[in-house]
């Protein structure tokens, strides 16, 4: 099987590295009249290479110092790099910043050419080679074979081309996601074709047709062609260097820079949180540690920006050392969580560092909150478990959104949800995680709120949701809170009428003094007495104050029910053990599936149509019978 891969042609300016993928390709990445008068690179360069083991997308960087941005927007994406070196010149300070710029971000596999071996002896060529190797010592080009070859004359291409086939060999491994991303390194106009943009893509698939949205502005395009390699496709894979021709886009929209990215996956941000590592150089600014609130140049992705330095877990940053902060950029970014990044001193420019991305859009953190160091700190040490564990944890009865967290991790949204009970979670609603603990303090805190609302108010049956919510010290999500209210009513711990709320032990009556609790039995005697015929209120009640509070606190209790009729200005009270009479003797004479017509209830409780039809209705609404036109059903329970 076959695979895209992605090599950087890195090294000193003049060292041969156009020339060598030339004779390597046969196609001429020095595409502008000035770089070829001038003999060097001044933008990116792209060529491949079609081998038995896959393709190789092959970026040729400028060498120039001027034009070190241009490098590092060419490492965008790359799996590993071709280190270019002049046997008649040797190791010089664009093939060290270039060779620290390709540290900073990572790579992992890359052979060594050295070129114009023609030009010196073999044992210059010999030295060299040595002293190629001791640079390389404890990088990731350490053990990679060094070839000697000439582009002007084809001495050892042959060898330098078997050394990318079998580099090809091993897999290209990449982070999973259903999202791309596309940082764009060349924006142009084609005459009838409109904009085309290039780039390396970063996860999920492109297709033509796709509506992309355009980060950091916001805006929305539609993928109108894609080519790579100089040939027409309909979908672009993660790792494979691609053209993509936009409709619904003007060219004034867009700058190398930019993103393309499926709507909604990145969010605009002037803020990253970030692993960062300061490289051991004689730059002034590096010798005497990078202090907190430095001022440097942030390169990332295709992007660059001017950017405050504020480190979250110490006072200063030694050379060699690594230390997690916050940059603050002057222009909006729109990336994602571990993307590799390089940072330059902002005069002279000159690179000084580098690292990972953490967290893609934070909040201002204040400096040595040992909550965010920790989260950070559990960020960088890479490890998933701990990350979600600790996510989860932070955000508390809010709980964390499955989908959002997924994307965070890079993980599918399936895989979060089986990871739950390992990092101590419970899964809501199947798409928010919160954290047992503070979900079982929740629990604890409403049943506490309600006991608290009943004795401040011993006479109300009942409290609002919404009330006792208001009431928490921190205000959970919706899910959460339905979820905990509903496992109290669940465990017999809590009443849940229409969002009214109380203890299922409790009893509005069981406060009142002996005297009340007798008038109360005398208002309940007299409507259970007279059944579906209930006394008018005035003759029970009457101007009694006192009478008036107690009728009010039956109905709230549920002992007295006035029923729910079409007609809205209804006052018909029955007591709650007659509705429960008529329901009994419903069931015993017309047992679900059996219809009845309204005579057929008149006739079983031998009561008139006045008394029967608001009682039915009552029934109907609150779910106990259906009308089935002019007759009725109990439901099925």
């Amino acid at each position: 099987m076959t695979q895209a891969m992605t090599l950087g042609v890195i090294g000193h300016v003049d060292h041969g590295k156009t020339a060598l993928v030339r004779a390597l390709t046969g196609i001429e990445t020095d595409r502008l009249k000035e770089e070829r008068e001038r003999g060097l690179s001044i933008v990116l360069g792209f060529s491949y290479l079609e081998t038995p083991n896959g393709v190789i997308d092959l970026i040729d960087v400028p060498g120039h110092e001027d034009f070190i941005r241009a490098m590092v927007s060419g490492a965008t994406g790359l799996d590993g790099a071709v280190l270019v070196v002049a046997a008649n010149e040797g190791v010089m300070p664009q093939t060290r910043e270039h060779f620290d710029i390709a540290r900073l971000l990572e790579l992992d596999r890359g052979i060594i050419v050295v070129n114009k071996a023609d030009l010196v002896s073999a044992e210059t060529l010999g030295a060299v080679s040595d002293a190629i190797r001791r640079f390389v010592r404890g990088s990731f080009l350490e053990s990679a074979p060094i070839l000697a070859a000439s582009a002007a004359t084809g001495q050892g291409i042959e060898a330098v081309r078997r050394a990318l086939t079998d580099l090809a060999v091993a897999p290209v491994v990449r982070p999973p996601g259903r999202a791309f991303y596309l940082p764009l390194d060349r924006v142009f106009t084609m005459r009838g074709f409109g904009v085309v943009v290039t780039g390396t893509l970063r996860g999920g698939r492109l297709r033509v047709n796709d509506r992309v949205e355009l980060m950091p502005s916001g805006r929305y395009a539609t993928v109108r062609a894609l080519q790579s390699r100089n040939r027409p496709i309909d979908e672009a894979v993660p790792g494979q260097r691609v053209a993509v021709n936009l409709r619904n886009v003007d060219r004034s929209d867009l700058a190398r820079g930019d993103t393309l990215a499926t709507p909604g996956f990145l969010t605009a941000s002037r803020r990253i949180d970030v692993d960062l590592k300061l490289l051991e150089n004689d730059v002034p600014m590096v010798q005497k540690g990078l202090a907190n609130g430095a001022t440097v140049r942030l390169l990332i992705g295709t992007t660059e920006a001017i950017a405050t330095i504020r480190l979250l877990d110490r006072q200063s940053l030694a050379p060699g050392s690594t230390a997690l902060a916050q940059l603050h950029c002057d222009r909006d970014l729109a990336t994602q969580e571990s993307e590799r990044f390089v940072i330059r001193s902002y005069s002279p420019m000159t690179t000084i560092g580098g690292g990972r991305i953490l967290d893609a859009h934070p909040a201002r953190h204040r400096r040595f909150d040992a909550t965010v160091v920790r989260r950070l700190e559990t960020a960088a040490a890479g490890d998933t478990a701990a990350m979600l564990k600790q996510l989860v944890a932070e955000a508390g009865v809010r709980g964390v959104e499955v989908a959002a967290a997924a994307e965070q991790l890079k993980l599918p949204p399936d895989s979060l949800r089986a990871a739950a009970a390992d990092v101590d979670a419970i899964v809501i609603e199947e798409r928010r995680l919160v954290a047992r603990e503070s979900f079982a303090e929740l629990v604890d805190r409403i049943l506490a709120e309600v006991a608290q609302y009943h004795r401040e108010q011993p006479r109300h049956p009942d409290v609002g949701a919404g009330r006792v919510r208001s009431r928490l010290a921190t205000e959970p999500h919706d899910d959460v809170f339905r979820r905990a209210v509903a496992d109290l009513v669940a465990s017999g711990k809590l009443r849940n009428d229409g969002e009214m709320l109380s203890l299922a032990d409790f009893d509005a009556l069981g406060g009142l003094s002996a005297r009340e609790r007798a008038t109360a039995a005398e208002l309940e005697k007299a409507f259970l007495e007279l059944g579906l015929a209930p006394p008018a209120l005035e003759a029970v009640v009457g101007r009694d104050k006192q009478k008036a509070a107690l009728y009010r606190l039956l109905l709230e209790t549920g002992r007295l029910v006035r029923l729910k009729t079409y007609e809205r200005n209804t006052e018909l009270v029955l007591h709650a053990d007659t509705l429960e009479d008529v329901k009994r003797r419903l069931r015993q004479r017309y047992p679900y599936p059996a219809t009845f017509a309204l005579k057929d209830v008149r006739d079983l409780l031998a009561s008139t149509r006045k008394y029967v039809l608001p009682l039915m209705e009552h029934f109907d609404a609150t779910g106990v019978t259906m009308r089935l036109g002019d007759l009725r059903q109990l439901r099925e329970h």
